[in-house]
């Protein structure tokens, strides 16, 4: 059964320092439990079987609380769960925050007791999972150390499934992030951009409780706009869902043709919204018994369009099909899509394709930039569609 989390992570200076803690204490103790990601658990894990609920009460007790604050105030420990953490002091808000999340989702998920209380612990793990020995060691070592103490500011808190991001709550932007824009850089930069404003008491993120962005600075507002409404395209090649021998010809890194399917799907939906356009360049499905292009493309979020490789031989309806050699402009560069790159001998622009795997990347690597030549099998793009911004920015560099 699948777990979900509800989380802050630290950003900025604070982060570094902390990994950098973390890491020192990880090898000098020689630890082989999973290194502690700086973070303070909110909630979780735990269960529940009405994931729509969840999502829309934990965006809701999210845009209705205000910015929130703690302070990290030296080093402490849990001598029954043999943890070593930085001891977390929070603001009036955020702790009033804590006890309104847990409160609304109580009914339908299985909080842990610990959860479902008043008072709560509010923490930062450093070292977990420990050995009687190393947990004795860690304390006496990190007691001797200077006292770790500074300020921070709650800007996004984090709902994770299973480990991966399904939603993320800006508090600055005043925005429920998708995947996809959680991860974006740009998006992130827009936020710390309104943090400093709201260190330098420019303006208050607080007086926008409950709306849609709604900033003094036209310029800020207009580019965070147009982030979230700018349709993205990707470019993806050579799936070959529920095909067994791929995964030994290409020595893809899954033990079956289930884990294969479903991390496909998985990594596709993580980045691609419903209104984002991809483009497949062929070789969808293949093998013995395997399901039609239409099973697969009506589990895949997006506006698909398709150009046939040689495998692709049934007929779709959940897609848009173009011919080969379809060719577009995009922010000055000139590009043509196709399964089998066979250049036109006219032909001087950049050139998407698939068909080559990883058999051949030394002629046909991701980016080749002699040739202009852009190879986009999943082998070479990490099993996951690849943004036309991210192609643009490896020609340019």
């Amino acid at each position: 059964m699948i777990h979900y989390l509800i989380e802050f992570r630290f950003h900025g200076k604070a982060k570094y320092e902390m990994k950098n803690l973390i890491w020192d204490i990880t090898r000098r103790f020689h630890l082989r439990t999973k290194r502690a990601i700086p973070h303070i658990t909110l909630a979780g894990p735990f269960y529940t079987n009405n994931e729509q609920k969840l999502i829309k009460d934990f965006n809701e007790i999210c845009s209705q609380s205000p910015i929130m604050s703690f302070e990290v105030n030296g080093f402490s420990s849990f001598e029954d769960s043999k943890v070593v953490y930085l001891d977390v002091n929070p603001s009036a808000e955020l702790e009033n925050f804590r006890w309104n999340l847990s409160q609304k989702i109580n009914s339908y998920c299985n909080l842990t007791p610990y959860d479902k209380e008043r008072k709560f612990e509010f923490h930062s793990t450093i070292a977990m999972k420990l050995r009687d020995d190393h947990f004795h060691r860690i304390k006496e070592y990190i007691q001797n150390k200077p006292k770790v103490h500074f300020k921070h500011v709650v800007v996004r808190v984090t709902l994770l499934k299973g480990g991966f991001i399904l939603r993320e709550y800006d508090f600055f932007l005043r925005k429920s992030l998708f995947r996809s824009y959680a991860k974006s850089k740009q998006i992130y930069a827009q936020t710390i951009d309104l943090l400093k404003a709201h260190f330098e008491k420019r303006f208050n993120p607080n007086d926008f409780i409950g709306e849609s962005i709604r900033l003094p600075k036209k310029s800020v507002a207009s580019k965070i706009k147009g982030i979230f409404e700018a349709q993205k395209i990707f470019f993806i090649s050579d799936l070959h869902f529920d095909h067994a021998n791929i995964i030994k010809y290409c020595k893809r890194p899954f033990l079956n043709v289930e884990e294969m399917n479903s991390t496909l799907i998985n990594n596709w939906n993580n980045i691609v919204g419903k209104k984002d356009v991809v483009y497949v360049l062929g070789d969808v499905s293949f093998g013995r018994g395997h399901r039609p292009i239409d099973y697969w493309f009506s589990r895949l979020n997006g506006k698909i369009y398709l150009i046939r490789g040689n495998h692709d031989t049934d007929k779709v309806t959940t897609a848009e099909e173009l011919e080969g050699n379809y060719s577009f402009e995009y922010k000055g560069h000139q590009f043509l899509l196709m399964h089998d790159p066979n250049r036109p001998t006219d032909y001087g622009g950049w050139i998407i394709h698939g068909d080559k795997h990883n058999n051949d990347v030394e002629n046909y690597p991701f980016i080749n930039k002699k040739s202009k030549m852009i190879n986009v099998s999943v082998e070479l793009i990490k099993y996951k569609p690849v943004a036309i911004q991210e192609i643009l920015e490896k020609i340019r560099d």
